[in-house]
This record gives structure tokens, C-alpha cells and sequence, in this order.
């Protein structure tokens, strides 16, 4: 299957989330970022197409991450064994600007990590 996406993921990362769906508080783990979205995990995940306002505390000292999001795919998950997560696939619907800038620095800093792990592996 080719993917779809636009933007690049970085993960896999573990980010406790509180999200709301409507009036309903509930909190999950982002387990990667990019610009466009994220992927939340989450046991029991919100419908196809569900707005979702995500408030989550970036690592860095980078600030809180606040976003309305939008329901793109739901994945059920799988056996412990499989890997796989139950959650959605969210993507950002709106982010203020400080928003974006906190985005923006996480991403960055992320990606400096991980080139530099990438290069001890290789040294």
C-alpha cells in the first residue's frame, strides 16, 4: 500500500495527550508528529471524521501543543504481539501561530536527535 502522506513522521515518541471529543475529557499518547498530524493512541478511538481538541506538553521546554484536529483513520489495533496501536490518525484542522512554532522547533529538535543517534549507530 503507498502512503499518503505529505509530511514526514517523526516518532516513534511518547506524548500524554488530554484530548476532548465534544464534552467528553479523555487523555492518550501521541506516538508520532508531523507537520500535517499525529497519531493518538488511545484503547477505546474517537469516529471517522470526529473533531478533536488536543492539548499536550511538548519535551524541550518547548510549551503546550494545542490543536483542533479532525478524525482522518482509526486503526483497532492488533494483538501485543503485532505491534500495532489502537487510536486515530488525526489531522490538524487549525493551529495558532505559537502553536505552529512549537511544532515547528519540536520537529527540529527531533530530527537533530535522531541524526545524531543515526550517527553513533553508524560510528
Amino acid at each position: 500500500m503507498r502512503e499518503k502522506r505529505i509530511h514526514p513522521r517523526f516518532g516513534p515518541l511518547v506524548i500524554k495527550t488530554a484530548f476532548t471529543v465534544g464534552s467528553d475529557r479523555r487523555v492518550g499518547y501521541l506516538t508520532n508528529l508531523s507537520e500535517g498530524g499525529a497519531f493518538l493512541a488511545v484503547d477505546d478511538p474517537p469516529p471517522l471524521g470526529a473533531e478533536v481538541e488536543v492539548r499536550a506538553t511538548l519535551p524541550w521546554r518547548l510549551g503546550e501543543l494545542c490543536a483542533e484536529t479532525r478524525v482522518a483513520w482509526r486503526s483497532k489495533g492488533g494483538s501485543e504481539a503485532s505491534g500495532k496501536l489502537s487510536g486515530v490518525g488525526l489531522a490538524f484542522e487549525e493551529l495558532e501561530p505559537k502553536a505552529r512554532e512549537r511544532l515547528d522547533a519540536y520537529l527540529e529538535k527531533f530530527a537533530e536527535l535522531a541524526a545524531r543517534i543515526e550517527e553513533m549507530e553508524e560510528g
